[in-house]
């Protein structure tokens, strides 16, 4: 339909005409009301929004006590039962190597083994020490 038609159409029904996609060839458009548009438009983004996994985050130093380790771990724990992901961050400060955070790393996924999957290895980025784990139920 001619744009012009559309626009005279829609202004006989006292209503809007709304471009609904751009992109496509020819575009779309619908003729109907500009806040009923909009509230519908909201209303899909409140829902994906509602549907989207939120992942967590949980940051270890090298040098962590044993009752903030267990501490953290229950934390993550609870995370996981709800379904997200959760990003293991082992952070780096001063003169720390490698084996100190792979050892700390090692013994995390060794204790969260009875409930953890990964997809991919521990990574370094950085000085930090870094693994996304998710729920295997």
């Amino acid at each position: 339909m001619d744009t012009k038609e559309a626009v005279k159409m829609a202004l006989d029904k006292e209503l809007d005409l709304i471009e609904v996609s751009p992109n496509s060839r020819p575009p779309v458009a619908k003729i109907m009301s500009w806040s009923k548009f909009k509230y519908e438009q909201e209303k899909k983004r409140k829902e994906s929004k509602r549907k989207s996994i939120e992942q967590k985050e949980m940051w270890f130093k090298v040098f962590i006590d044993k009752g903030d380790l267990e501490h953290k771990l229950k934390v993550v724990r609870e995370f996981l039962s709800k379904k997200h992901p959760v990003k293991l961050t082992i952070k780096s400060k001063g003169r720390i190597n490698k084996e100190q955070m792979t050892n700390l790393m090692t013994n995390i996924l060794n204790e969260l083994s009875d409930i953890i999957k990964y997809d991919d290895i521990p990574r370094f980025e950085g000085k930090n020490y870094i693994v996304v784990v998710r729920s295997n139920k």
